[in-house]
């Protein structure tokens, strides 16, 4: 699962940059996580459109096409029969948890500073919860991929093209609400995120 963009990747550096975070605590998370996670990989691809769902979705969404899903925004979704995969940084509580050993693939992110989170995503799940494993560096780590974004809601759209997309459709998508279905956060900071959410989904043309 290759960015489609290699802006996408820089960008990473960047949003860094922006928020005064270190490079090596991204690093130290991902090499943790991929040390502990054994589970399979999701044999999951796309053809054609795909929905994105956002966590500023209104409760009961069903979607038409095959729809990937950022996190706590899971509880959004009527019918998820469509879910074809969910993305966490393990923060989208109570919500992703409901979600969990359920038969829906998930791709579960190391952030610097998300160790407790994504730990307690790996305590839930069984054996048979299939799992890609994403970072946000600019370095090769073995089975783990960099698909680009940085919140899981633009990082879900990166995924999706990495993963064949040819369009995608954006539900729940916002730069000035702090959805419903966010995890306990930071309002401020919160929106902060959104302004560079917009600027990952500027470079592939799906702008808020």
């Amino acid at each position: 699962m290759k960015a489609v963009d290699e802006e996408l990747i820089l960008i990473q550096d960047e949003i860094r940059e922006s928020f005064g975070w270190g490079l090596d605590s991204d690093i130290e998370s991902a090499k943790l996580l991929v040390s502990r996670c054994k589970n399979f990989e999701p044999d999951v691809r796309f053809e054609g459109k795909v929905t994105v769902v956002g966590a500023a979705a209104e409760a009961g969404v069903k979607t038409q096409f095959p729809t990937v899903v950022a996190d706590g925004a899971i509880g959004a979704i009527a019918d998820m029969s469509s879910v074809a995969l969910i993305v966490t940084d393990g923060d989208g509580t109570p919500h992703i948890e409901k979600a969990l050993n359920k038969g829906i693939p998930i791709c579960l992110h190391a952030h610097g500073d998300n160790v407790e989170s994504w730990s307690d995503i790996l305590s839930l799940i069984d054996d048979e919860q299939e799992i890609f494993l994403t970072h946000q560096t600019p370095i090769k780590i073995d089975g783990m991929h960099n698909p680009g974004g940085f919140t899981d809601g633009d990082r879900a759209v990166c995924i999706a093209f990495a993963l064949g997309a040819s369009e995608v459709e954006l539900i729940g998508f916002s730069t000035d609400d702090v959805g419903q279905w966010s995890g306990v956060t930071d309002k401020k900071r919160k929106l902060m995120k959104l302004q560079w959410m917009n600027k990952v989904l500027k470079i592939l043309s799906l702008g808020v």
